[in-house]
């Protein structure tokens, strides 16, 4: 039976979001707007997410078994990708309740191997960033950070939640950047994408960086799949155009838009600088593997060399981005990390993706690396002493068996 000798702190986790957050966390006098600007119902026959208006974009696949088989929530403990995969599309499949309830979490956590999590939103990562209303989104900020508060409260030692910012407009997202700090936050979440004719390392968003460079949070830049934005960014419907003749039975933005829409937010920032403006900013690249990074950026050095750039900015990207604070997530199938461990030993952070569909456990996680012979000291950092160290939170050690 499976042992571990050290604690495992999980990168990449999801909350699902419940009604409560739109029906009792939400500002009453936020409610009947939100209703017409961001609000999701579980609905008789099948869920609806209203985003601006509108019944939110469903997938451009026609027959896309998406809205049927919730793949941002359908993983249970013991589920295999076999027993996912044969799962019939013309039957609805419910949620794993651990999304929204913390004490089934804790208890899918126990099996797992996880000790400590860190959580991200989920329907909060895919429309919320794209909200119009900027009064709505201030209000629907709060609403989820202190729901997510909430859930963590179930045991603070374990869970830590990250906070979404209304990126919509500066100044709201200043106010809920240093509320969320005195209540604790460790972290934030920002999508990168394009959207209200901005893109995250512009020079509108400069008082954030400032912001979190002084505060020392984590800035978390985390992609998703949903297809509902609007620009020519991964998860747009262009895309889903483009690849219409393939049927593959699910959009396409499940499959490029982690590396597409991180590669471009990277892209911005070396040729902006915006690095060398905030050095001490701490940067955390999630749900988009790891591998990627290398490639990207010595892309990016062989085409600083030819740009004419507003200002001066460094010509090695690499060093820039390895003298700085930063993480990168990976999974428990990315080959790359056991086969170059020394590149990730002290920017690597397993995550299990709990629970989405391609959810993996610690267990499987940590047989990855040693059954390919990474040092017994690097799994240590990969699997959470990185992540812990970059939150400044101590490590807790509650698993040490795998049971069942």
């Amino acid at each position: 039976m499976p042992t571990k000798t050290f604690p495992v702190f999980d990168g990449d986790s999801h909350a699902l979001e419940p009604p409560a957050i739109w029906e009792q966390y939400l500002d009453p006098e936020h409610r009947v707007a939100a209703r017409s600007v961001f609000w999701r119902d579980e609905g008789e026959v099948r869920p609806v997410t209203i985003l601006n208006g509108r019944v939110a974009h469903e997938p451009f696949v026609p027959e896309a078994p998406a809205m049927n088989i919730p793949r941002e929530g359908v993983w249970r403990p013991g589920m295999t990708v076999e027993e996912i995969g044969g799962l019939d599309p013309a039957q609805r499949h419910t949620v794993n309740p651990g999304g929204s309830d913390p004490m089934v979490r804790l208890q899918h956590m126990d099996v797992m191997g996880i000790d400590q999590a860190l959580l991200f939103p989920t329907y909060f990562a895919e429309y919320f960033p794209l909200v119009e209303n900027p009064d709505v989104a201030d209000a629907l900020a709060r609403a989820y950070n202190n729901w997510i508060l909430d859930f963590c409260q179930a045991a603070p030692d374990r869970l830590f939640p990250v906070a979404v910012l209304p990126m919509q407009e500066i100044n709201a997202t200043l106010r809920e950047l240093r509320r969320v700090g005195k209540l604790g936050f460790k972290a934030v979440f920002i999508r990168p994408v394009f959207a209200r004719g901005q893109f995250p390392h512009q020079a509108y968003y400069y008082p954030l960086w400032k912001e979190l460079q002084e505060m020392g949070v984590l800035f978390s830049s985390h992609s998703s799949v949903g297809t509902n934005a609007k620009e020519l960014d991964a998860s747009s419907p262009f895309v889903e155009r483009v690849s219409a003749h393939l049927n593959i039975g699910h959009p396409v933005a499940e499959v490029i838009a982690p590396t597409m829409d991180q590669g471009a937010l990277l892209l911005g920032m070396m040729s902006d600088g915006l690095l060398e403006k905030y050095p001490k900013i701490k940067l955390y690249f999630a749900h988009s593997k790891a591998s990627w990074v290398h490639v990207f950026l010595e892309k990016i050095e062989g085409y600083l060399w030819l740009s004419l750039q507003a200002e001066p900015v460094s010509l090695r990207p690499d060093h820039i981005f390895f003298d700085r604070s930063m993480l990168l997530n990976f999974d428990s199938g990315e080959s790359a990390i056991w086969d170059m461990p020394d590149l990730f030993e002290d920017i690597g952070v397993w995550g299990s993706f709990y629970p989405n569909h391609d959810t993996y456990t610690a267990w499987e996680g940590m047989e990855a690396l040693q059954s390919h012979d990474v040092p017994d000291d690097i799994v240590k950092k990969l699997m959470g002493e990185n992540l812990a160290k970059m939150l400044g939170v101590e490590l807790g050690f509650k698993v040490k068996e795998q049971v069942g």
